[in-house]
């Protein structure tokens, strides 16, 4: 059963986000960044380059009409259609998309919500949507943290 892990009260989201692709992939794992924004593909490609030094998070950024490529741990794709991936795949939601409703349901998909009252109102809408699919969710309230 595919697993979804929401992160909310989130602060300073870029930073979390590195974090969390840096510990997805520690054990081997793979993992799809999904945005709805090139713009923010962009972002967090640079911000991936410079975030910690000394521990660099192999990446790239994938053009979803190309064949996905097999031999990069973090690709960060954006598009306005969900592409078909492989099932072992971890996927980052950044985007507003419901991923239960994918050509291939992810392994894990990991959702970071900040505090506004409208992020939280959008993560309640997949919250439910992923529930209904049949999906174990799990939610981690991190207090402002990053």
């Amino acid at each position: 059963m595919p697993k979804v892990t929401f992160y909310i009260h989130v602060d300073q989201i870029p930073l979390f986000t590195c974090r969390l692709i840096a510990r997805a992939i520690r054990d081997g794992g793979r993992v799809l960044v999904w945005s709805d924004s090139f713009g923010q593909v962009q972002e967090l490609d640079k911000t991936l380059w410079q975030y910690e030094a000394e521990s660099f998070v192999p990446h790239e950024v994938w053009t979803t009409e190309y064949p996905m490529p097999t031999d990069t741990p973090v690709l960060l794709a954006a598009g306005d259609r969900i592409p078909e991936i492989a099932e072992n795949m971890t996927v980052l939601n950044l985007s507003d998309d419901f991923w239960n409703a994918a050509p291939v349901l992810p392994e894990r998909i990991l959702e970071i919500v900040g505090s506004s009252l409208e992020e939280l109102a959008e993560a309640r809408g997949r919250f439910a949507a992923y529930r209904k699919s049949g999906f174990h969710i799990e939610h981690h309230g991190m207090g402002g943290r990053s």
